[in-house]
């Protein structure tokens, strides 16, 4: 089979090597000539027409396929601010021309097809549109985490100019003792790692005694690659996201990939 030779589509198809074998497609594989750490690194899917968005982050495409936006996560249903991501979506693309992109999972445990968005006509990224206006939080997984840096920047941003959803008590960032008085849902949690303690399960993050981010055992090893190593953070302060559940003191998270963590700027 002879290789292609426009260099474009050279890098779709180291891409599509790299995506079967369960990679997340960061910079460091060499796709540097493929355009950097944005879009450019995830591989290209099919160009629709939007029809509607079904909430603030998924959408109905012209023929009935169902979008569930990667990485990101909206308020839904009675939740507060719910119909404003909604609409804030719907400004966006609802009839507009989109392309997926895929840079992991394709396909949600609902049947929805799991994609990034990006507006054909000017080549908006959705969402980092929706992050940057507050609409949305970033929610990573494991199987499909591309991009989460720079998500992670826009919803920085959108929360530090408290736009949107960061306007809200509800989906203030939170202290350890604030989650481990309501453990329950999606939580933004920053503290400070007071303790490495080994649970029957894995490592454990300590956030002031109050909240235990555990670290799936399948996943240790990513986490010093990814320059969040658990003795590292001992004493720093971090910023986790997960879904809260209580334990036996307090609350409890688990980390099955580095992205759900972020190290803060510690005070001089």
């Amino acid at each position: 089979m002879d290789l292609p030779r426009d260099p474009s589509s050279t890098c779709l198809l180291r891409r599509d090597l790299l995506a079967l074998a369960g990679a997340v497609l960061p910079a460091a594989l060499g796709l540097e000539g493929c355009g950097g750490p944005g879009l450019e690194q995830l591989i290209a899917g099919p160009v629709a027409k939007v029809a509607l968005a079904r909430s603030g982050d998924s959408v109905a495409l012209e023929g009935g396929q169902v979008v569930r936006l990667a990485g990101i996560e909206a308020p839904y249903g009675r939740d507060i601010y719910a119909a404003e991501a909604q609409m804030a979506l719907s400004d966006l693309v609802a009839g507009q021309t989109v392309q997926l992109l895929f840079g992991g999972a394709r396909q949600d445990s609902y049947g929805r097809t799991l994609a990034h968005l990006r507006l054909s006509k000017s080549g908006q990224w959705v969402q980092g549109a929706m992050l940057d206006q507050g609409a949305a939080r970033v929610r990573t997984y494991a199987d499909n985490r591309a991009l989460a840096l720079p998500m992670l920047d826009a919803e920085a941003r959108a929360r530090k100019a408290k736009r949107g959803l960061w306007t809200l008590l509800a989906y203030r960032v939170r202290l350890p003792q604030e989650v481990a008085a309501d453990p329950f849902g999606f939580q933004v949690i920053e503290g400070r790692v007071t303790d490495l303690p080994n649970t029957p399960y894995g490592r454990a993050l300590d956030l002031e005694r109050w909240v235990k981010a555990e670290i799936a055992p399948a996943a240790a090893a990513q986490f010093p690659a990814a320059g969040v190593a658990p003795d590292g953070l001992k004493g720093k302060l971090v910023r986790v996201r997960g879904d809260v559940r209580r334990g036996a003191a307090g609350a409890w998270l688990t980390l099955d990939h580095p992205e759900q963590i972020e190290r803060l700027k510690q005070p001089a």
